[in-house]
């Protein structure tokens, strides 16, 4: 399969943003991304973003959009059905990671979100916790959204890399953009979480 979509983005690179928005929306919906490794094929685009066949703006864009809508339409999937839906509709795979994502949810609530999207078992559920818990939609849309920004060029950069090398990864301008914008957003992300922590811990 990876290297079916590999030679067909090779040789249709004006629809890889589009291919890549739908590799990330898939991915980030329950059940669904279950069966799409998305993963491995993020790596093998960033590959074909280090040899120079793809646009690296286009793809990144693509990327980021998919995993917001799809971390949204799940947020709003499970906030419609309730949460003995969410529970029937869940493979008994992912009833266990359910369970423990509720109760970490309950306790650290937006950076539950945030950070959930980086923990492979809790990228696709945490939306679905978010929901069933009556998250306020502004709280989980700028932590699906923040988490996205920082997700995505992390899951394409790997493949970027690998195909670049280090050398040529440290004289190019893309790198260095993309490199940019993490360091921005991580340190956006930590002083979130820190504000965080100052509002939410009991005083002494």
């Amino acid at each position: 399969m990876i290297e079916t979509v590999e030679a067909w983005l090779t040789a249709h690179g004006g629809w890889a943003p589009l291919v890549v928005f739908l590799l990330t929306f898939l991915e980030s919906l329950p059940g669904v991304s279950l069966l799409v490794p998305a993963t491995a094929l993020l790596v093998m685009t960033g590959a074909l973003l280090g040899a120079g066949t793809l646009d690296p703006w286009g793809v990144l864009g693509g990327a980021i959009a998919g995993a917001i809508l799809g971390d949204a339409v799940g947020f709003w999937l499970s906030r419609w059905l309730g949460p003995r839906a969410v529970r029937r509709i869940l493979p008994r795979s992912q009833r266990r990671n359910y369970a423990r994502g509720l109760l970490l949810f309950r306790r650290w609530g937006w950076a539950a979100v945030f950070f959930g999207r980086f923990l492979g078992p809790m990228r696709a559920v945490s939306p679905l916790l978010a929901g069933v818990a009556r998250m306020r939609e502004r709280h989980f849309q700028s932590a699906n959204i923040a988490s996205a920004f920082l997700w995505a060029p992390a899951m394409l950069l790997p493949g970027y890399a690998a195909a670049r090398g280090l050398e040529q990864v440290a004289a190019s301008d893309h790198p260095l953009l993309l490199g940019a914008a993490l360091l921005a957003l991580g340190g956006l992300a930590w002083w979130g979480w820190r504000r965080w922590q100052r509002r939410n811990l009991p005083a002494e």
